[in-house]
């Protein structure tokens, strides 16, 4: 459902296609991410999300409470990944190279993924 959402309001928001589409993908490996690692998979937590149009871009904000994240600043190592065929671990990346910018913070032991994608790359 998440991922239709974005698809839909990025395609109001005038990107092409395959932006919208990129888009949907990153707000899935966040809101993944969240569930998995903050909440421990338990499915009885909430997890708002906010939309926000501009005439430049969208910003999205995944507001959660749990665990904080961990996004340590090391790049993973995708050729020991492959050796060892473990499974995870780009999502963050992955949002890093769809998305202009992705920023972290917490306030009031609430947690923000804020991601912003412009029309154009600046």
């Amino acid at each position: 459902m998440v991922v239709e959402l974005t698809r839909h309001i990025a395609t109001l928001s005038q990107f092409p296609p395959a932006d919208a589409q990129k888009v949907s993908l990153a707000i899935d490996e966040a809101v993944t991410n969240v569930i998995k690692h903050s909440y421990g998979n338990q499915p009885d937590q909430e997890v708002r999300i906010e939309y926000f149009i501009a005439a430049a871009g969208l910003r999205i904000c995944v507001r959660y409470r749990g665990s904080p994240p961990d996004i340590s600043g090391e790049e993973p190592d995708i050729g020991r990944m492959i050796k060892t065929k473990r499974k995870g671990g780009l999502g963050v990346k992955l949002m890093r190279t769809i998305m202009d910018s992705v920023l972290y913070t917490t306030a009031g032991g609430e947690h923000c993924c804020e991601m912003i994608k412009w029309r154009t790359s600046n």
